[in-house]
C-alpha cells in the first residue's frame, strides 16, 4: 500500500538496474517541489530493486516527531505509526516491525537508511525484509543513492519554503516600515496644516462681522457679497483637509495608470507647503517650472509621496531658507521627469553614496532613515530610476525618470 503518491514511478525497460534506475529518479527528484511529491516515488522505487517485502518512508514534523508519509507493503497500522526523530536508526526499524505484526504481518528484519541533505535530517527509508536474507550490495548501493537523491529534492523544497517565507515576511516588514515613514511625515504636514488652515479661517471671522452691520443696514448686497467670500474661504478648507487626506491613505494594491506629472508635482506642493509654516528658521522659496509632459505610467499616490518626501528634506537642509525648484519635463524619449532642485549646502561624497540606503539618516533623533529609500522603491516598482546631482556647496538635485507609457 502506497499513500500520499503524486506521480507513479515507472522503471526503466530493459535497462541496467543501476545507472538508468538513478537517472529516472533524479529527473522525478527535480520536477519535485516538496516532499510529499518526492517520498511515495521513493517508496515505490525501493520495492522494485531490493528484495525489501515492505517499504517505509518517515519524515519528521514540527516537534521532532516522525510521522510515516509513504509506504508500500506494510499493515495500515503501520500508516499511523508516530515516533521520536531521535529513534531513526534501529530502533526506528525495530518500531515497525513490531507495529506491522501487531497488524498480522511478519518481518525478520528491517533496514534503516537516513534522508540526510547539507547537514540536516528529513526523515528515513526503511526496508522490512520478509527473511533474513538481505539484499545484495548492488541493491543496497542502489537504495541508498535513491534515498541521497530524495534527500536532496526534500532539501532544496525545504530551502525554497524557507526562502518564500523570509521573503514574505519582508515584504511585510517593508510596508510596515512604508506606513510607519508616512505617518511620521503625516504629523508634520499636520501640523503645518493647522497654522494654515487658522490664516484661512480667521477671516470668517471678519466677514461675519460685515455681515451683521450690513443686515443692521438692509444692505442686502454687501451681505451676500462676504456670504460668497466666506464660502470661497471655507472651500479653501475643505481642498486643503482633502488633500492632507489624500496623502494619508495607505494605497499599497493601487494599480500602475497614466498621469500628468505636473498635475502631482502641484499635489505634492500644496501638501507640502504647510510644511514650512511650521518649521522654525527663515522660510524657504518654492518655485514651480512645470511643462507640458507626456503621460506616463506610475501609481499616483506613491509619487506625490515620492516627491513631498524630497520636498521636505529640501526645506530641511536649508534652515536659514533658500529657494527649492519642482521642474517637470520631458525627456526626449517618450518619458519625463520630476527634478526636486535646492541651493542648500549639498551633501559630501560619503553620504552621497549612502543616501538611498534604509535607516541611513543625517537628521540625527528626528530623521528615520526611510524617505529617501522609499522614493528609490517607488521608482524601481513603477520601471524608472532617481538619480542624485549634488556636491558640497552646490545644492541637490534629484530626478525621477519615468518610461515612455508607450512603445513609441
Amino acid at each position: 500500500m502506497t499513500v500520499s503518491t503524486a506521480h507513479s514511478y515507472s522503471p526503466p525497460v530493459n535497462s541496467s538496474p543501476s545507472i538508468d534506475v538513478l537517472i529516472r529518479f533524479s529527473r522525478l527528484a527535480s520536477e519535485a517541489n516538496s516532499g510529499s511529491a518526492i517520498l511515495p516515488l521513493l517508496v515505490d522505487a525501493a520495492i522494485e530493486h531490493t528484495h525489501a517485502a515492505g517499504a517505509v518512508v518517515v519524515e519528521i514534523v514540527e516537534g521532532w516527531r516522525t510521522r510515516v508519509v509513504a509506504a508500500c507493503g506494510v499493515p495500515s497500522e503501520v500508516l499511523r505509526s508516530e515516533g521520536d526523530a531521535d529513534a531513526i536508526g534501529e530502533e526506528l526499524g525495530a518500531q515497525l516491525v513490531a507495529t506491522a505484526r501487531e497488524g498480522g504481518r511478519t518481518f525478520a528484519r528491517a533496514r534503516t537508511l537516513p534522508l540526510v541533505s547539507t547537514g540536516g535530517l528529513f526523515g528515513a527509508l526503511v526496508l522490512l525484509c520478509a527473511s533474513d536474507h538481505e539484499a545484495d550490495g548492488d541493491q543496497l548501493a542502489i537504495a541508498q543513492a535513491l534515498v541521497d537523491l530524495a534527500a536532496i529534492a526534500v532539501g532544496r523544497a525545504n530551502q525554497l519554503t524557507k526562502l518564500e517565507k523570509a521573503n514574505a515576511e519582508l515584504l511585510a516588514s517593508r510596508e510596515v516600515l512604508a506606513r510607519s515613514e508616512k505617518l511620521r511625515s503625516l504629523g508634520q504636514m499636520a501640523a503645518g496644516l493647522t497654522h494654515d488652515l487658522k490664516n484661512v479661517l480667521n477671516p470668517l471671522s471678519l466677514h461675519a462681522q460685515i455681515i451683521d452691520r450690513a443686515v443692521a443696514r438692509g444692505d442686502g448686497e454687501r451681505a451676500k457679497e462676504s456670504v460668497r467670500e466666506m464660502r470661497a474661504v471655507i472651500q479653501r478648507g475643505i481642498e486643503m483637509l482633502e488633500r492632507l487626506r489624500g496623502f494619508s491613505r495607505q494605497t499599497p494594491e493601487a494599480r500602475t495608470i497614466e498621469v500628468d506629472l505636473s498635475r502631482l508635482a502641484t499635489e505634492a506642493v500644496s501638501i507640502a507647503r504647510p510644511r514650512m509654516s511650521s518649521r522654525k528658521g527663515a522660510l524657504c522659496r518654492i518655485v514651480e517650472d512645470l511643462g507640458e509632459v507626456p503621460p506616463v505610467l506610475a501609481r499616483p499616490d506613491e509619487i506625490v509621496a515620492a516627491v513631498v518626501n524630497l520636498v521636505v528634506n529640501a526645506m530641511d537642509a536649508m534652515p536659514d531658507g533658500g529657494t527649492i525648484t519642482i521642474r517637470t519635463q520631458a525627456d526626449g524619449q517618450g518619458g519625463a521627469t520630476i527634478t526636486v532642485a535646492d541651493d542648500g549646502p549639498g551633501m559630501s561624497p560619503d553620504v552621497q553614496a549612502r543616501v538611498f540606503e534604509p535607516f541611513f539618516t543625517t537628521k540625527g533623533a528626528e530623521g528615520t532613515g526611510l524617505g529617501l529609500a522609499m522614493v528609490f522603491a517607488t521608482m524601481q516598482r513603477c520601471g524608472g530610476h532617481v538619480a542624485l546631482d549634488t556636491a558640497p556647496g552646490r545644492g541637490a538635485a534629484f530626478t525621477l525618470s519615468f518610461p515612455a507609457s508607450r512603445p513609441r
